[in-house]
């Protein structure tokens, strides 16, 4: 009997470690519904990773999403800082790690995006000692109406 007890025991903190293991959803990504396609690349591990992926939907509605909001003229401001330091990311990786999925399939061109579309970013900074602020961790979507593409970058450091 205790054998059974144990084994059982064993069986169960086993499944529940599997599905502890799972990537959470995406709760952006997910509100637009189902995707038909994505791709999906990253550079580095644990902590200091940086992310890109597009997602392909065929009947997402932007409009009457809770995260995404419609791009004005002055939000491109604070689109292009955050794209820039992704870009700059992406020649740090190249620089070090020519081949890395990111770096060779990072192909995003900024003149698709205009007031049409959506974003959401989430982000962090920090000020360092020397006074010295940067982004240190963010999300960003941006929601391509024309061609019902959701655009994700990410970068951790």
């Amino acid at each position: 009997m205790k054998k059974q007890i144990v084994v059982v025991l064993v069986c169960l903190i086993f499944l529940l470690s599997i599905t502890s293991c799972a990537a959470p959803e995406d709760k952006v990504i997910a509100s637009l519904g189902e995707y038909e396609k994505k791709e999906f690349f990253t550079s580095g591990g644990f902590q200091d990773y940086t992310d890109y992926a597009e997602y392909y939907f065929t009947s997402a509605n932007a409009a009457e999403n809770k995260y995404l909001n419609k791009i004005q003229e002055t939000d491109f401001a604070i689109i292009n800082t955050h794209l820039d330091d992704f870009e700059g990311w992406i020649e740090i990786i190249k620089d070090s790690e020519p081949s890395s999925e990111v770096v060779v399939n990072y192909d995003f061109d900024r003149e698709i995006i205009d007031t049409e579309d959506y974003f959401y970013i989430d982000s962090e900074k920090h000020t360092w000692s020397d006074g010295h602020t940067a982004l240190v961790r963010y999300n960003i979507y941006l929601f391509d109406t024309q061609t019902q593409v959701l655009y994700f970058f990410h970068n951790n450091i």
